[in-house]
């Protein structure tokens, strides 16, 4: 089996992913995991890298991405792109609203993410985060996050507990295999 999870920041994807590797006995990849590692290594916060991000980085990990799903079974993906770079895969994406996404992100005090004075603050910069995102993969690759259609499962977490996500999300994944 293999599922790629896309999300939001703060939609609850890591946890959710982590969760479902366990119950599902699953391999674990995340892309955010090697990005901060890189930002870090760079002395960067995650916000900085996203901006500064070159080509060459993205191309890197979006081939390793590409060659787990050619090469492997029976993995989870946490991953903005792992869909449209694994095709055979279970796509769900996880949305929430900015605010609600900052909130969980401020209260679990995330390392390597920019401090901020307010929720607000944190949502303005996850939207401006996710935009710049976006905007380089539909440059890179002509592949829009947004859009719902390149998703078996949508699932907006902004008024859900993490349980009633991964209900949700292993309902869907039942269905589907």
């Amino acid at each position: 089996m293999k599922i790629t999870l896309c999300g939001k920041i703060g939609s609850g994807k890591s946890v959710i992913a982590k969760t479902l590797a366990k119950e599902f006995n699953l391999k674990h990849y995340s892309t955010g995991d090697v990005m901060r590692s890189i930002a870090k290594e760079n002395g960067l916060t995650i916000e900085e890298f996203d901006k500064v991000t070159p080509p060459d980085i993205d191309y890197k990990v979006d081939n390793h991405t590409k060659r787990i799903g050619e090469d492997e079974d029976d993995f989870i993906f946490d991953s903005k792109m792992a869909w449209h770079f694994i095709p055979d895969a279970i796509k769900i994406f996880l949305d929430v609203s900015y605010e609600e996404g900052a909130r969980r992100i401020k209260k679990d005090q995330r390392i390597n993410e920019a401090k901020v004075e307010s929720v607000q603050e944190l949502a303005e910069r996850n939207k401006q985060r996710w935009e710049t995102h976006r905007q380089r993969m539909i440059g890179l690759y002509d592949a829009d996050m947004d859009d719902q259609t390149n998703y078996d499962v949508y699932i907006d977490t902004t008024n859900l507990s993490i349980e009633e996500v991964i209900d949700k999300v292993k309902q869907a994944i039942n269905e589907k295999v």
